[in-house]
């Protein structure tokens, strides 16, 4: 799937470049179909792949209702297609954080770890 770029400055300074990172392609996105409960079909994009795990990089990581939606979206995506996903942060902090939201919503095929952006 493509995506727009965006430019340099778009990015927060510690992780400008960051999609040019291993396994992502600056011109397109990795993307599962999600078919939800009403028929239709979406797409669950993700930032790059890894072997066989798809990878999100998270700046922050927050526990609001649409980040919990956005958690739900993607572990729904993973289940429907069997697939497993690695969320990448940029402190342990962080990570600390999506850990506890993975638990409480009870996703198993989000696995996390901390990058050095």
């Amino acid at each position: 799937m493509r995506k727009n770029e965006p430019s340099d400055d778009d990015w927060p300074s510690a992780w400008r470049g960051y999609d040019r990172a291993a396994g992502a392609r600056p011109d397109r996105v990795p993307a599962l179909t999600l078919a939800t409960a009403d028929g239709r079909s979406r797409h669950v994009r993700f930032d790059g792949i890894d072997g066989d795990y798809l990878i999100d990089r998270k700046l922050r990581v927050v526990d609001l209702p649409r980040s919990r939606t956005q958690l739900m979206r993607q572990a729904e995506a993973l289940a429907q297609a069997r697939c497993y996903a690695t969320w990448e942060m940029p402190t342990e902090a962080e990570r600390a954080l999506a850990a506890a939201m993975l638990a409480r919503a009870g996703v198993r095929r989000i696995k996390l770890r901390v990058v050095n952006p």
